[in-house]
């Protein structure tokens, strides 16, 4: 039966429910988004310190190079002086060699024949007897005319770790005159980089072109003069003297930053390398930290939103009972008049709409006041809910809707149905109450009059009402517990016609 209200908060309750989760997405997406951005001012930060410090060591580093190979130049200058060999050793070491070569790290320059034996030593006015014809620092001076040359670490019969540093002497003809060569030890980087302060998965590693390990911290002996070709600052070089990559190491296959740069302009490339879970160590605490407090307050906020849905349910229920309340007759458990007003206007105009019949039932019961006299009104009141059950187990669509007029009479509102079906319907309910009034025979009967219309811009829905009156009206004259169908008129003479 056309009875149940619709509920109007189901779209708004959506809507709402839309909207909170919205709301904390657009929440979630916002600190997203602002911890991204610290995790990439925090790698920005790191690589720029470290953009800096590589920097600076790289400069320390050039610079001593750059003195030593000063003392180098110097002494491949001296030593082509004709009168150097007039003068006295003590006076010729004087003049050859400066404080420089004494210097802490730095080992004796030597100054080497074409054959490769000492003739001269920064640490003694008596060379020792040696000769290093075999050593690649002498080697390659004999094959290329070259500047400085920076030799991969190679270790003495002591055990000490030295890297060469050396400078072909040339003649005026061009033709080669031997070598002056000296040598640093690998402790003097060892020491600069202890000064360091590292993170513990932190690395900084020299080395040179050639991919050679000359030092690294944290320091391993074994891995002095290891060869790491694989690395990615020598494929970049010499086309890129300094940069930055993210990768797995290859010497300890931790995934670090690392920071390069070429040392001054020598064969020699510094990089530190940050790991990479150093880097966001304070970032994952934040992270953590505000990722927790996010999931507490978006799931408090959605708690709370069902809370609110939950609240809003509740009114629209309550809306929607009192609504049926207000629009329901108590007695019957139909419709009551003002529902069927409200209704009938709805359904005459999607008739209008649709060009499709509405049919009207009105039903009265017969005798009813004599009947409330003689037996009281409760048993009144009963006659009106059996006579209400009748009409609601007989309107079966849920377009059909049955409704209390007022006092004993009743109205059966039939859409889209002709008088054929209506008529039926109307049969339907006069059987049920026969059936009912074979269990109590005082059961009074009842009188319909049926009407049917198609909507049309000349008539409205209250001549469809005034047309079942004049039918049920005619169902008394004729003697009551039947069924008239109109619509019936009457001539000015006072007589029944047929409209």
């Amino acid at each position: 039966m056309h009875g149940l209200m619709p509920r109007r908060t189901a779209v708004p309750a959506k809507r709402l429910l839309a909207l909170g989760i919205g709301l904390v997405l657009c929440f979630c997406a916002v600190c997203a988004a602002i911890l991204r951005e610290m995790a990439q001012k925090d790698y920005q930060h790191a690589r720029e310190a470290s953009t800096n410090l590589v920097a600076s060591i790289a400069s320390e580093i050039d610079r001593n190079i750059e003195l030593y190979d000063l003392s180098l130049q110097a002494v491949a200058d001296g030593v082509k002086l004709p009168e150097i060999n007039s003068i006295s050793p003590e006076l010729r070491q004087v003049v050859l060699f400066d404080r420089a070569a004494t210097a802490k790290d730095l080992g004796s320059i030597l100054v080497l024949n074409p054959a490769g034996d000492v003739m001269l030593d920064s640490t003694t006015a008596v060379p020792r007897q040696a000769n290093f014809a075999k050593h690649d620092f002498f080697r390659v001076h004999t094959r290329a005319t070259m500047g400085l040359y920076i030799s991969p670490p190679w270790v003495t019969p002591e055990g000490e770790y030295l890297i060469s540093l050396s400078r072909r002497i040339t003649n005026s003809d061009g033709s080669f005159a031997g070598v002056v060569a000296g040598s640093m030890r690998l402790s003097y980087f060892h020491n600069l980089f202890r000064k360091l302060n590292f993170g513990p998965s932190d690395s900084m590693a020299l080395f040179n072109t050639d991919g050679a390990m000359l030092m690294r911290a944290p320091f391993d002996i074994t891995k002095i003069g290891q060869s790491i070709k694989e690395s990615q600052a020598l494929k970049q070089f010499p086309a890129r003297r300094s940069g930055s990559y993210v990768t797995k190491s290859v010497v300890d296959h931790v995934s670090r930053l690392y920071v390069f740069q070429q040392v001054g302009n020598h064969p020699l490339l510094i990089a530190e390398g940050l790991a990479i879970d150093g880097i966001y160590a304070d970032w994952w605490q934040q992270f953590w930290l505000i990722g927790t407090l996010v999931a507490a307050l978006g799931g408090f906020s959605i708690v709370l939103m069902f809370y609110l849905l939950a609240a809003v349910k509740r009114r629209a229920a309550a809306e929607d009972r009192l609504a049926h309340l207000a629009s329901t007759d108590a007695l019957t458990g139909l419709a009551n008049r003002r529902r069927l007003d409200d209704t009938l206007d709805a359904e005459w105009r999607r008739g209008m709409r649709a060009k499709s019949p509405v049919s009207l039932l009105m039903i009265d019961v017969d005798h009813f006041k004599i009947f409330n006299d003689t037996y009281g009104h409760q048993a009144g009141d009963a006659v009106l809910a059996t006579v209400g059950r009748c009409i609601a187990t007989s309107t079966k669509r849920v377009t059909d809707l049955g409704a209390r007029y007022g006092g004993e009479e009743f109205s059966v509102l039939l859409p889209g149905i002709g008088k054929a079906g209506a008529l039926e319907v109307a049969e339907q309910i006069r059987t049920r109450l026969t059936a009912e009034r074979g269990s109590d025979p005082q059961l009074p009967t009842i009188s319909v009059g049926l009407a049917c219309l198609v909507p049309d811009d000349e008539r409205t829905s209250r001549d469809l009402i005034k047309a079942a009156d004049l039918a049920l009206y005619e169902a008394k004259r004729e003697g009551r517990d039947r069924v008239v169908v109109g619509p019936i008129g009457w001539d000015k003479s006072g007589k029944r016609r047929v409209a």
